[in-house]
């Protein structure tokens, strides 16, 4: 057995084919029979009902097809890669954020960056002074900084938050 997705739109419909004559859309059973009668031209015979059909293929996933007169652009995924693509979107839509504390106990003596920032890796952000030397706490990984709690010329314990990249 065979399964796919099937995507129009916003509504995605299951799709198993059965064996040489059947298919299940979303759990529902059809007879079918499928016939190539031009390049890019077939009948379709679903439950004793015909249907001509041009179909052809926009890219990896993606069809054009005419059926009756009406225009349809699929997207057309095996169940495998509709899991990953699922995936894919929820990695996309989590966002992290990653708290920075302070390695020390010490005085705030500069803050290089601003709220909204985008910031990269090992770039400096804040100068934080202890026993008296100049610390540069940078940025362990590339984003954006939320919020920072420290100001120039406050003290700060160690462990205590300083900012936070998103």
């Amino acid at each position: 057995m065979i399964e796919f997705v099937v995507t129009l739109g916003k509504k995605k419909k299951e799709v198993r084919l059965l064996k040489d004559s059947a298919i299940s859309v979303d759990g529902i059973e059809y007879n079918y029979e499928l016939s190539s009668i031009g390049e890019s031209t077939y009948l379709l015979k679903v439950n004793n009902k015909f249907y001509e059909i041009t179909s052809q293929k926009i890219n990896k996933e993606q069809y054009s097809v005419l059926i009756e007169g009406n225009y349809y652009e699929p997207i057309v995924r095996t169940a495998l890669q509709e899991k990953a693509e699922k995936l894919l979107e929820q990695q996309k839509s989590v966002k992290h954020n990653l708290q920075v504390k302070a390695p020390m106990p010490g005085m705030i003596l500069k803050v290089k960056k601003n709220i909204g920032d985008e910031i990269h890796p090992g770039e400096p952000v804040i100068i934080l002074e202890a026993m008296k030397m100049e610390n540069e706490l940078r940025a362990p990984v590339k984003g954006m900084l939320k919020e920072i709690f420290v100001k120039e010329g406050s003290p700060v314990e160690k462990g205590a938050v300083l900012f936070i990249i998103e």
